[in-house]
């Protein structure tokens, strides 16, 4: 795959129709998003957006409609193929939904096949890495499903479900809620966070079975009242990241490949010394050489940078206003020149340029885009 050529992004249209590049090096930028309005956000957008990038110039794209709050997404990249949930509830359908599409070449989406998530809210979808099975999280019910993924991309029915009990002092604990699930690099094993009962569980992954098999212990916990949120993993070395939401905090685990076991070694804040609003973090991220790791406050509305050091350690190195309210995803990309920060409620994308260096960002432009919530690339 042709990598993708991110220069400062100077001309960028309003999600809006446009044609679409259809010359080999365009890469593709999806935004998932809320469009209808919740309790808790009020959702103005149409559907999955899409961005075509080519040099120097963005171009916005009209959404892919028929989807309810496509929220979070996964993008399988080598076969051209987008995952995503719909967050839905009781009010709309007797479940969550999640659905496959493929990435025409003009950029546009078709779409495969849905199924049910068997739980409310979905908020999450994630790949094996091996692409045989995609992976789904229920904020509400408590379930986690997995299905296995036939040839031509489309979802298998079901394969697996796990449904999670447990509750928290906070009052968003009150039961089970899993927030993330994904696969390990190597793909033996799977995790999943629990913002409601504190709780990271860890499976090993019986490819055969196309099912997840609990460790022993079957979990590791985090303190009480942080509320785990989102997971990843060092991309060269034998660590795992969690962000935690409700205490606005980053926990660190040794990761044993052999057993799957974590083992906690720091746990770090979100938030500068003195800082006494509101706070509920979202979304955590390494650089891809695995230098700086990057988390998402929303209240405070920064993005906290820390330096990896010895042992997997974070060192804090400041804090960069994301140019909006509430940020949800943001995502660096694959050259790591290049982070895009996802405003939920102030309906814009801000790019900043990455420092390799230091770490530091520079913002360079905000775009305009309703409700955006998941950011995720693609290169043809």
């Amino acid at each position: 795959m042709r990598q993708l050529l991110l220069l400062p992004l100077l001309a960028l249209a309003a999600c809006q129709p446009s044609s679409v590049p259809t010359e080999a090096d365009v890469g593709l930028l999806y935004v998932g998003t809320y469009t209808k309005k919740e309790a808790h956000v009020d959702g103005k957008a149409e559907g999955i957006y899409r961005y075509a990038v080519e040099r120097e110039t963005l171009q916005g794209q009209a959404a892919t409609t028929g989807i309810i709050n496509p929220s979070y997404l996964a993008i399988d990249s080598e076969n051209a193929l987008l995952y995503a949930v719909s967050e839905i509830g009781p009010d709309v359908d007797s479940s969550g939904q999640v659905a496959a599409y493929q990435i025409k070449k003009d950029g546009s989406l078709q779409e495969l096949n849905r199924q049910p998530t068997f739980g409310f809210a979905p908020c999450y979808v994630s790949l094996h890495p091996d692409g045989s099975a995609v992976f789904v999280a229920n904020y509400v019910g408590g379930t986690v499903a997995v299905y296995p993924r036939r040839a031509n991309g489309e979802l298998g029915e079901a394969s697996q479900t796990w449904t999670y009990e447990g509750q928290g002092p906070h009052p968003e604990q009150e039961a089970a809620h899993p927030h993330c699930i994904i696969p390990s690099p190597d793909g033996r094993y799977v995790y999943v966070a629990d913002k409601g009962s504190d709780r990271v569980a860890g499976f090993r992954w019986n490819a055969d079975g196309q099912v997840m098999e609990p460790l022993e212990p079957p979990f590791t916990k985090v303190q009480s009242g942080a509320g785990p949120r989102h997971l990843c993993f060092h991309p060269t070395q034998s660590y795992l990241y969690l962000i935690n939401e409700l205490n606005s905090t980053v926990d660190v685990f040794a990761w044993q490949p052999d057993s799957g076991l974590l083992t906690p070694l720091q746990s770090i804040t979100t938030l500068p010394e003195g800082y006494e609003g509101t706070n509920a973090c979202a979304d955590i991220h390494l650089s891809p050489d695995g230098a700086f790791l990057y988390a998402s406050n929303r209240g405070h509305n920064s993005l906290a940078i820390y330096k990896v050091g010895a042992g997997g350690r974070l060192s804090p190195k400041g804090f960069t206003p994301t140019g909006g309210a509430f940020p949800r995803n943001f995502m660096i990309t694959p050259d790591g020149q290049w982070l895009y920060a996802a405003n939920q409620n102030s309906d814009n994308i801000v790019v900043f340029k990455r420092d390799s260096a230091d770490g530091s960002l520079t913002r360079t432009k905000a775009h305009e885009c309703p409700t955006p919530v998941c950011l995720k690339m693609y290169t043809p």
